[in-house]
């Protein structure tokens, strides 16, 4: 996982509830030094990469059927084949998804939700907001978040009212989405003189690049509703900037993953750090 580049740059998003949402990140900030952050840090403890890796990989195939609709939705018909044969091949030869064989047969993973097509289809962001277990979002993503838990089927999947496969599913999603951004996360709280206009900022950039498929300067990144890969256990350190106000994630030629976490029911989601 890349180490974000501290940069700055004017910050321009639309957040007429900054105090709100500033209370908001702090309550976050809490919750996940106390719990989410010591969670994943054991996680990675008693995991060795490819374990975690294999981890990625599942909770990314079952998001697959959410992907393929929004390619459709978006009009992208290419992508939504690759989508379709991705979950062929690992839900078959990749024993379920645990291994990314697809990605050895040149069917490179990628990510899509409903914010995103919304935002094809021409609706602006709206107000940022930022959601304690959820993380940055706007109006326009956070209404995308509702429509793609309504389009997972694991969120209408009877299994004789047995949860089971739903938590663990969960569970997984948000261990490894935790444990991936740990070192990005140190790297802003340690690095930024405002870790919460940082988050916002590089939220902005980071969805406007997902939005153009990677077709502008900031690459594909995990979407705030994608999985970071698992990450080795020396990660770079981020550089430092010396000034303080509006640090920003730098566009690079590498993604930067931004902070994510999963809905109750497996979705992943925006950030949560």
């Amino acid at each position: 996982m890349a180490a974000p580049v501290n940069a700055r740059a004017q910050d321009t998003v639309y957040d007429p509830w900054e105090g709100a949402n500033r209370n908001l990140f702090a309550a976050h900030e809490a919750i996940d030094q106390a719990l989410l952050e010591p969670i994943a840090r054991g996680y990675r403890a008693v995991t060795n990469q490819p374990v975690r890796k294999s981890v990625v990989n599942f909770v990314r195939n079952l998001r697959a059927p959410v992907i393929f609709a929004n390619d459709v939705l978006q009009g992208e018909v290419e992508r939504a084949g690759v989508t379709a044969a991705r979950f062929g091949v690992n839900s078959t030869v990749g024993l379920l998804g645990l291994f990314d064989t697809a990605d050895e047969f040149g069917l490179e993973y990628h990510d899509e939700d409903f914010g995103q097509t919304l935002a094809v289809w021409g609706v602006g962001d709206g107000p940022y907001l930022f959601v304690p277990l959820m993380g940055p979002t706007n109006l326009r993503d956070g209404a995308g978040r509702i429509v793609d838990t309504a389009f997972n089927p694991l969120t209408w999947a009877e299994f004789d009212g047995d949860d089971t496969f739903r938590t663990t599913n969960t569970t997984a999603t948000v261990l490894a989405t935790r444990e991936g951004l740990l070192d990005t996360v140190d790297a802003i709280r340690s690095d930024s003189l405002d870790p919460y206009v940082t988050f916002r900022s590089s939220y902005d950039l980071l969805r406007s690049s997902a939005i153009e498929n990677g077709r502008s300067s900031v690459q594909d990144l995990p979407d705030f509703e994608d999985i970071p890969e698992a990450s080795d256990e020396a990660a770079p350190e981020a550089a430092p900037e010396p000034d303080g106000g509006g640090d920003v994630l730098q566009p690079t030629d590498q993604p930067v993953p931004p902070p994510s976490t999963a809905t109750t029911d497996g979705t992943v989601v925006d950030v949560v750090r």
